[in-house]
């Protein structure tokens, strides 16, 4: 005796239906992983440009001028604020969830135009999956001779 029955049997579907779920939870937290790498770059991106856009402020100023080159002359902190040494850098007007710190100090050869800059960027938020501190170090030459003590 044949029968002639098609479709599928309920432990076929409920495990075809496992199998989807298990590969669903995968992409998920695969996306959830992306995106939070996406964030991580889109703010490593934000954090170089915002380093670099005080290395090129300092870069303009003097260092015999007391009141504009105050910012670089030697002295400043990483680790905490240091009048003249810090502040939360803007873009487009508005404050960015960053502290900013530089630090001055003598050049190469201790030459009186040059002035070694560290400058870091500490995210307001300290989850490290999406924001983490950058550093950036790098030598100027100023217009004007002042010797770092």
């Amino acid at each position: 005796m044949v029968t002639d029955q098609r479709g599928f049997t309920l432990a076929e579907v409920i495990v075809a239906m496992l199998v989807c779920v298990v590969g669903l939870i995968g992409m998920a937290s695969l996306l959830m992983v992306t995106l939070r790498m996406q964030q991580l770059g889109r703010n490593s991106t934000s954090e170089v440009r915002m380093a670099q856009e005080k290395i090129d402020e300092l870069s303009s100023l003097s260092f015999t001028d007391a009141i504009l080159g105050a910012q670089v002359q030697c002295g400043g902190s990483l680790v905490t604020n240091v009048a003249n040494h810090n502040d939360v850098p803007q873009v487009n007007g508005q404050n960015q969830p960053y502290r900013r710190r530089w630090l001055v100090g003598p050049g190469p050869d201790a030459d009186p135009q040059l002035r070694m800059i560290s400058v870091r960027l500490i995210p307001d938020n300290p989850d490290r999956n999406i924001a983490t501190e950058y550093d950036l170090v790098t030598v100027i030459r100023g217009a004007g001779v002042a010797v770092c003590p």
